[in-house]
């Protein structure tokens, strides 16, 4: 008979899959916060004490299903327990189950060296304490089962059920930066995508301000102006549905799914300047500093993919490639969420610190790359595509070769037989005629192209405009809330009125929505005298001039009188009033003249406003007329306007060279 032997683990495997498993705070604080969700619990709360002082702590309290003593004894100081594995579900809440390695329980040890655990079991009445000293693991060598931990029993009110630690001999240094840094991962912590609603997590830490403050997932909707949303779902695996939007509007489509690693969900946020600045007053740091895509299993973070330093999608090197042509991480923030049951060979690693780098990882990171990021890339940057009139031109040059050989074919033949060559003639004739009328069909289509073409700018524009309002309303919105939540000692009275605000704040919100969706503006021209209606208008604003010191003088030159809105007039020489006195105001070595022109040539009206101020320079010359690039303070949307208003009536905006100053002209067709 053959002799027999046994593993046995001595107490230094407790560093093994502790600290030199879990090597990072804040990941051991995820893996105590995941355990907590597992169990079922609605809430946990993190309370710092006595930070940084001899006696500093952090207790770790949830509500859920808690242990009794077989599951303290015989799963939670069970190492690498299959206690949960191959079950899925929680059997309360239906949750994904996110620990199935049995080994997170070590995360206290990397966080202190001292535990004290209480739980409680669901509908029991015994509360059991149970204390772990880790340094009785860290001396000599034993078997790890010979260490002694002790417990208590006790009485307790059913309704108390859970867990709560006490982890004291903090090993790390916890700073108001550091609890900051907590705060700001623990938000990201929680996928974007969760339905379920009802597990909130809390933090405390007095000395800095934190009292039971909650972490909540970001709403970046309201920030970024272009963003996709790609999903592959278990109904339909064959397909990949997807929707962008920008600036408010939708625009939705499908392709066919190459992938094999199951269903998934994404959404990317992607941050031009503007947004870059709305992003970082509203959460106090930069879109690079918060980091890039993040990665989603089961509701709960796979860390430390999306972190600052990790590019896991090759983002930057691609960018290298093409600055103007692809997105780097600086410019987006995003969240893949994936599953335990249905994306099954993407497996995490022993440590929780990602995935297996395998063929499913692969076609994933693919996914993300060519589907969504290229996408995205395809609505920001303008992609140059070859015009439909170079067909137009070999179509016609081919046509005009034809007739030219078809005339010298007539010509050689019509000695020997003319009415053949009469009839190849006639033909040719015949032929060139068909063309100029497909030509003359051809242009006049595009000019109807031209029109719609205009109309769909002009509403994409009232969309981005309306779209651009609505997120600085709800960023007072957010504001106001915020305020509300951080001072706990404010007034009743001063609270409902604060409240009435924000009411009044989405009844905006709400108009606004009912602009961007159902209204279209309805001129109602009439025949104006420009003149007359120019100077009632700029004499609006005489206060102003006054004020700024600016001398203003008007020419007028034959008769004009046109068919006009006045509101769209007074739209145009409100803003080029308006832009005149932002560069004048910048003007002190000099006399101040702003300088209006109003005449008429024999196919447009012409409108000039010429000031001696500081110009445009020459570097943002080329997107003046861009919406949201202006050069002076405000949203840089007047020349926009101006142009677009100009358009409306077969005119164009333009930017005249002077020497000093700037001169724009406005040319609407007669």
């Amino acid at each position: 008979m053959a002799n027999i032997l046994h593993f046995s683990a001595s107490t230094s495997v407790k560093n093994l899959f502790g600290r030199g498993l879990v090597t990072d705070q804040v990941a051991a604080m995820f893996e105590l916060v995941k355990n907590s969700y597992d169990a079922d619990a609605t809430e946990v709360e993190i309370i710092f004490s006595n930070l940084n002082t001899a006696d500093s702590s952090i207790i770790i309290s949830d509500n859920g299903t808690g242990m009794d003593l077989h599951d303290i004894e015989h799963r939670w100081m069970v190492i690498g327990t299959d206690s949960k594995k191959n079950v899925l579900l929680s059997p309360i809440f239906r949750r994904p189950l996110n620990g199935d390695k049995g080994i997170g329980r070590f995360s206290v040890d990397r966080l202190g060296s001292y535990l004290h655990m209480e739980s409680q079991k669901r509908d029991s009445s015994q509360k059991y304490s149970v204390e772990f000293d880790w340094s009785l693991f860290d001396g000599a060598e034993k078997n790890i089962g010979e260490i002694s931990i002790p417990y208590t029993r006790q009485k307790s009110d059913y309704a108390a059920h859970g867990v709560s630690l006490t982890i004291s001999g903090l090993r790390d240094n916890w700073d108001e930066s550091k609890l900051k840094e907590l705060f700001r991962n623990l938000r990201q912590f929680k996928s974007p995508f969760s339905q379920e609603d009802n597990f909130k997590i809390y933090i405390t830490a007095l000395e800095f301000g934190y009292k039971r403050r909650e972490v909540t997932v970001e709403k970046l909707e309201g920030v970024s102006s272009l963003w996709i949303s790609a999903e592959v779902r278990n109904d339909n695996p064959e397909v990949i549905y997807i929707v962008v939007n920008k600036d408010g509007l939708e625009y939705e489509t499908t392709q066919s799914n190459p992938y094999s690693f199951g269903s998934v969900r994404t959404q990317i946020f992607m941050f031009n300047q503007g947004d870059k600045i709305r992003f970082a007053n509203r959460y106090g740091l930069r879109v690079r500093e918060y980091g890039n895509i993040r990665l989603y299993r089961d509701d709960f973070r796979i860390y430390p993919y999306g972190e600052t330093d990790n590019d896991w999608l090759n983002l930057d090197r691609r960018q290298t490639q093409g600055l103007m042509r692809f997105f780097g991480t600086r410019d987006l923030i995003g969240y893949v969420q994936i599953s335990k049951e249905n994306n099954t060979e993407l497996k995490p690693l022993t440590n929780r610190q990602g995935l297996e780098e395998n063929a499913a990882f692969s076609q994933l990171r693919q996914f993300v790359v060519d589907v969504c990021i290229t996408t995205l890339e395809s609505y920001y940057f303008n992609k140059i595509k070859v015009g439909k009139n170079e067909t137009i031109r070999k179509t016609k040059a081919e046509i005009g070769g034809a007739v030219a050989g078809l005339d010298k074919i007539a010509l050689e033949i019509k000695g020997s037989n003319p009415e053949a060559a009469k009839q190849i003639k006639s033909f040719a004739s015949t032929i060139k005629k068909q063309q100029q009328n497909q030509l003359q069909y051809v242009q006049d289509q595009q000019e109807i192209v031209k029109v719609y073409s205009r109309i769909a700018q002009k509403e994409t524009f009232l969309h981005k405009l309306i779209h651009q309002s609505m997120i600085h309303v709800n960023d007072a919105n957010v504001a106001i809330t915020s305020y509300i939540s951080r001072n706990k000692a404010l007034k009743d009275i001063d609270k409902e009125q604060l409240v009435a605000i924000q009411e009044l704040i989405q009844d905006a919100l709400s108009l606004l929505r009912t602009v961007r969706d159902d209204v279209v503006k309805k001129r109602t021209k009439s025949v104006q005298d420009i003149a007359s209606l120019a100077k009632k208008y700029i004499r609006e604003s005489q206060a102003t001039f006054e004020e700024n010191g600016i001398k203003v003088s008007i020419t007028v030159r034959g008769d004009l009188h046109y068919n006009i809105d006045p509101g769209d007039l007074k739209a145009i020489l409100n803003n080029l009033t308006s832009n005149a006195v932002k560069s004048l105001k910048k003007v002190d070595d000099r006399e101040r003249k702003l300088k209006f022109e109003f005449y008429k040539t024999e196919r447009y009206i012409i409108i000039r406003c010429i000031d001696n101020g500081v110009g445009i320079p020459e570097a943002d010359r080329e997107r003046i007329f861009d919406p949201f690039q202006g050069t002076t303070e405000g949203f840089g949307l007047g020349l926009t306007i101006i142009d677009e208003t100009a358009k409306e009536y077969g005119g164009t905006l333009e930017l005249i060279e002077t020497q000093v100053g700037a001169c724009f002209s406005v040319k609407l067709r007669c």
